[in-house]
């Protein structure tokens, strides 16, 4: 952006300051058109330094032209200056007049297996184009922008890039801002050239020579509104959420199907709810695990005189026909009492176990302990 407020150089030619009253102006135009009028000056520059004079006087002594000029050479340079009398506005994604207009900043990555593309953009969208644009974007990365180490690294990145970007550049906005302020004033929208200078007043500093320009801008518009109006405002925070939204689906995909691979193949015990083992059966009078739960219990490789299964019982406590304090009781356990493991449940929450008479029960894991208790009495199912 110029720092000097004259972005052609108009004031230059005439050698006053950007804050230079009408009537300095007009003496200088009067003295420098004079001493380089063609007529009276044979040098070589005179034709095209008077005619720069001229140019610049005119727009100059025009006090709304002169205000433009002076706000579009706060956001332009000479190089990319418009056309002040064929300034278009930025519009919407869908082309339409919009007056709560952003730009928003993305990094896009699109990988391969031998490498990657990354393309950062600038568009000018609404909130509501805003919130879809991030998503899209967020969705394209981290479907065509993880394949491979370098790619995936960069695509973090990208992550990283597009979140601080999701509020953009006050530099980037300022320029819209006011590039729309002065192109509807030319369009005869009072209404919008009025909200976009009222929005770029919030992105300049107090005191400053931009607040001034901008404040005597909408002075000169005139326009008051029939209501209060409510200046449009992006929310940072929520794009932002939006655009953790893939990474974090990824992210939970991938955890779920790590645990399901890695409790196929036994490293992690997959959770059960905690009534995911009852269901009863009657036999004998007695409510029973019924077959379905027993095909559930990882059964242990041991045998009768195999020690690495010999628990006992931390105290007096009830033996269950099922994995469950809901089955019916099947004994009564007696403190230190000897048992022999022959499964457990797949969260270990519960274990089958063999008493001295052989019959099988469960009991909970708060209430076993690996390794001999009491003497088991002779022929004892035990060991």
């Amino acid at each position: 952006m110029s720092a000097n407020f004259d972005a052609k150089g108009y004031y230059k030619v005439l050698e006053v300051t950007p804050n230079a009253p009408l009537s300095l102006i007009k003496q200088q135009y009067y003295d420098r058109a004079k001493y380089w009028h063609p007529d009276h000056n044979d040098n070589p520059n005179a034709v095209e330094i008077f005619q720069k004079i001229s140019v610049a006087y005119n727009l100059l002594k025009d006090q709304k032209n002169r205000l433009k000029y002076d706000l579009l050479s706060i956001i332009y340079n000479d190089k990319d200056f418009p056309d002040m009398d064929s300034l278009n506005p930025y519009k919407n994604q869908a082309g339409q007049d919009d007056a709560a207009l952003r730009v928003l900043k993305q990094r896009r990555i699109t990988a391969f297996f031998t490498g990657f593309q990354k393309k950062e953009t600038k568009d000018i969208c609404n909130f509501a184009e805003a919130k879809d644009m991030v998503v899209s974007t967020s969705v394209a990365n981290w479907l065509r922008g993880w394949w491979g180490a370098a790619a995936f690294a960069e695509n973090i990145k990208a992550l990283k890039f597009n979140y601080q970007a999701a509020a953009a550049a006050d530099e980037d906005n300022l320029k819209l801002l006011i590039h729309n302020a002065v192109a509807y004033e030319s369009t005869a929208r009072k209404d919008l050239s009025w909200i976009y200078a009222k929005q770029a007043m919030l992105l300049v500093k107090a005191d400053s020579r931009e607040k001034e320009l901008l404040q005597t801008f909408i002075d000169i518009l005139d326009y008051h509104p029939q209501k209060s109006v409510v200046l449009p405002k992006w929310s940072a925070s929520e794009l932002r959420t939006r655009q953790l939204l893939m990474p974090v689906f990824f992210a939970a995909v991938a955890a779920v199907l790590l645990i399901f691979f890695m409790g196929k193949i036994g490293m992690v015990n997959l959770p059960h709810k905690a009534d995911s083992y009852y269901k009863e059966m009657i036999l004998g009078g007695e409510r029973v695990a019924d077959d379905q739960i027993e095909s559930h219990i990882i059964k242990v490789d041991g045998d009768k005189g195999d020690d690495r299964y010999i628990f006992h019982l931390k105290a007096a406590g009830k033996i269950y026909y099922g994995p469950d304090s809901r089955y019916d009781v099947l004994k009564e356990g007696v403190a230190g009492q000897t048992v022999r493991v022959v499964g457990y449940t797949p969260d270990k929450q519960w274990f089958k176990i063999i008493i001295d008479n052989g019959e099988a029960g469960y009991v909970n894991r708060s209430n076993i302990v690996k390794g001999m208790g009491n003497p088991v009495p002779p022929r004892s199912q035990v060991r």
